[in-house]
């Protein structure tokens, strides 16, 4: 199955939609999605319908998180970027990958895919406290 990303701006949202399966051959259309030069304040993504992702395509999916959290600390725009609705393979890919990093001393997730696990809440909150 063909992977692609279906972007939709609602104001100062970007909703992304991964489907398909996400992996050396297509992780590319990340690479290429633009989120806009006006700057979202919020980028979100629902993961339903990616059914299969691979390491590759893991480290595009948090090369991108982390371009725009990158950005947001550049810019200090306030980008909180989420995504939510995880199918079951790709988040057990999740899971095994911070499973190979040891446990952090505080109790706050800091392995690879901490970005990938944030929720609104958790997005907001950083966004205050900085």
């Amino acid at each position: 199955m063909n992977f692609r990303v279906m972007p939709r701006r609602y104001g100062p949202t970007v909703h992304l939609a991964p489907a398909g399966e996400l992996d050396l051959e297509t992780r590319i259309a990340l690479d290429e999605c633009y989120i806009g030069a006006d700057g979202p304040t919020i980028v979100a993504c629902d993961m339903q319908h990616l059914t299969f992702m691979d390491v590759t395509g893991l480290n595009a999916l948090i090369d991108f998180a982390d371009r725009l959290d990158r950005l947001d600390r550049l810019d200090r725009r306030g980008i909180a970027f989420f995504a939510y609705n995880w199918q079951p393979q790709p988040l057990r890919l999740l899971d095994l990958t911070d499973a190979l990093y040891p446990p952090p001393r505080r109790t706050e997730n800091r392995g690879p895919t901490r970005l990938l696990r944030r929720s609104l809440r958790d997005a907001t909150a950083d966004h205050r406290a900085a």
